[in-house]
């Protein structure tokens, strides 16, 4: 009797035109489907991800000075976190193409929790550069150079040799995670960066020098 039902069903869902019901029902399958895949890959790109940090942490605690206990690689690090966090929050969201992308590509993943890291670290250069000032945000002072001649010629490393209070790294790895978890939060500000530079040069243009004026 099994077999018999098995048939009739088999019958049914060939033989027979498929309903526009039943093609909604097939595309919202392919489409779970397919989130569902994602959502396999992220928990293992994350668990990657947790196994590479726990270590890390474990260093970063018995050696204080480590580079993994910079403010730009703990930025980066909570960036990918936020990525991978927003990634997960868009897939429901995201449009056909997205999805297969995503689901048949371990690149495509892995490319949003990158780009998060990296604007993660953009947003820490504009704190400490002061471009992006104000009491929800964090401020940083330099760190007291004991060596004259790298107090004379500092480099770059002088991105890394700041310090702040609890509060100011708690404010930096909150818009860190931000930045990794929504990157219009970035771009925007970029944007308007972008848009102020522009004014600017409009402005001086327009006005004319002390020259054009004799």
């Amino acid at each position: 009797m099994s077999y018999l039902r098995s048939c009739e069903r088999f019958a049914r869902l060939i033989l027979i035109p498929a309903s526009p019901t039943r093609k909604a029902f097939c595309i919202m399958n392919d489409k779970l489907e397919k989130i569902r895949t994602i959502s396999n890959r992220l928990a293992r790109s994350l668990a990657v991800l947790v196994a590479i940090f726990i270590p890390g942490a474990l260093y970063a605690y018995t050696h204080p000075g480590s580079i993994i206990t910079s403010p730009p690689m703990a930025c980066f690090i909570v960036g990918v976190i936020g990525g991978f966090v927003g990634l997960q929050r868009r897939l429901k969201k995201m449009s056909d193409d997205d999805l297969t992308l995503l689901a048949n590509s371990w690149v495509y993943i892995c490319l949003a929790p990158l780009v998060g890291g990296i604007l993660a670290v953009v947003t820490y250069v504009l704190f400490v550069s002061g471009l992006l000032a104000g009491e929800l945000f964090p401020h940083f002072e330099p760190d007291v150079v004991s060596n004259a001649s790298a107090a004379k010629n500092p480099g770059l490393e002088v991105i890394f040799a700041i310090h702040g209070n609890a509060s100011d790294y708690g404010k930096m790895i909150f818009w860190c995670f931000i930045a990794g978890f929504s990157e219009r939060f970035v771009t925007d500000i970029i944007s308007r960066f972008e848009k102020q530079s522009s004014e600017t040069d409009k402005t001086e243009t327009a006005t004319p020098s002390d020259s054009d004026k004799a």
